[in-house]
């Protein structure tokens, strides 16, 4: 009885999702506006299980940039669907859905030149979205939620981490992995261990191997933890509404713990190479030593955070400011 009667629901629910969908499916034959709307729409179901995979891989390597993506995408969609009168109540102009038309068109043509390469597809997706929105809202859209839109299209690459530090080495190449080995220098140095730096190598002195030099690389530069807090500031600022200015604050601090904490690790890394041994160094190196470190600086961010987020203006202030 018990399977008979799921069985019953299933075919029931089967039913309802494919009556729903030949709704759907009518809706977007019905004009010649819809029509290509939908063509813009089933080139982002295409890219959807790529998108996918991207995110399942970067989460079972203990990356937590896919938060990002779903922070962006509801903080866009949340600032479009309270403007959803504004929007409506300005339909696009004949000439702005042409352009609109252009964008999905061309973006479509353009996609399957794309497949083996996730960035362009990424792009290209960006591209129909934008031209989605203009041949329904207009130009309009753009000047008058930049940011929502931004937001959004954002939203859509799917590692962002990996995007950040490929325009972060190709602005300032080395530098940063070169100040994270100089300032593990400096604390060795604090603690009476010798070493000697040289660009983005440690090389420290021990008996076991004079010459045991260590290179901070891009994974060990700090960037992939300082990133993702960087991210989550500008989140947290605009869900808690504050203004600019704390917003910077949040992004700082968390940039500035994300390098401090990055220091020790290096430090513990290179024992680990001199004294421990290649498992200690791979467990440390790994998700689940990254991930400690990750976990310690948070909590402080947290408070941090917090108490920025938490200042609000004296009464007595707020009275002054309303009777003027």
């Amino acid at each position: 009885m018990a399977q008979s009667n799921s069985k019953t629901r299933l075919e029931l629910l089967g039913r309802k999702l494919g009556k729903r969908s030949l709704a759907l499916f009518k809706t977007a034959c019905r004009t010649n506006h819809n029509r290509i709307v939908a063509c813009g729409v089933l080139v982002l179901l295409l890219f959807l299980p790529t998108w996918s995979s991207v995110v399942w891989q970067s989460i079972l390597k203990g990356d937590s940039g896919f938060l990002l993506n779903a922070g962006f995408l509801y903080l866009g969609l949340d600032r479009l669907w309270r403007n959803r009168h504004q929007l409506m109540a300005e339909p696009a102009t004949e000439e702005e859905r042409f352009l609109g038309y252009f964008l999905i068109f061309g973006g479509a043509a353009c996609f399957p030149l794309c497949l083996s390469s996730i960035s362009l597809q990424a792009l290209i997706v960006m591209v129909i979205l934008l031209g989605i929105a203009i041949c329904n809202w207009g130009i309009a859209v753009i000047q008058k939620h930049p940011l929502a839109l931004a937001l959004i299209l954002i939203s859509i690459y799917p590692d962002l981490g990996f995007l950040g530090n490929t325009i972060r080495k190709t602005l300032t190449g080395k530098q940063l992995e070169s100040l994270m080995a100089w300032l593990a220098g400096l604390s060795f140095a604090a603690i009476g261990q010798p070493v000697t730096v040289e660009g983005q190598f440690l090389s420290l002195s021990t008996s076991i191997d004079p010459k045991k030099a260590v290179e901070v690389a891009s994974g060990c530069s700090g960037f992939d933890m300082a990133f993702p807090i960087a991210g989550f500031a500008f989140i947290m600022g605009l869900y808690f509404k504050q203004t600019w200015k704390k917003t910077l604050a949040l992004i700082t601090i968390g940039v500035s713990l994300a390098l401090i904490f990055n220091v020790p690790r290096i430090m513990l890394l290179a024992v680990a190479v001199v004294y421990w041994g290649k498992e200690s160094f791979d467990f440390w190196h790994g998700p689940i030593g990254g991930q400690i470190f990750s976990t310690i600086m948070l909590t402080v961010y947290y408070y941090i955070a917090m108490a920025i987020i938490d200042q609000q203006p004296s009464t007595v202030t707020q009275k002054a400011k309303s009777k003027n």
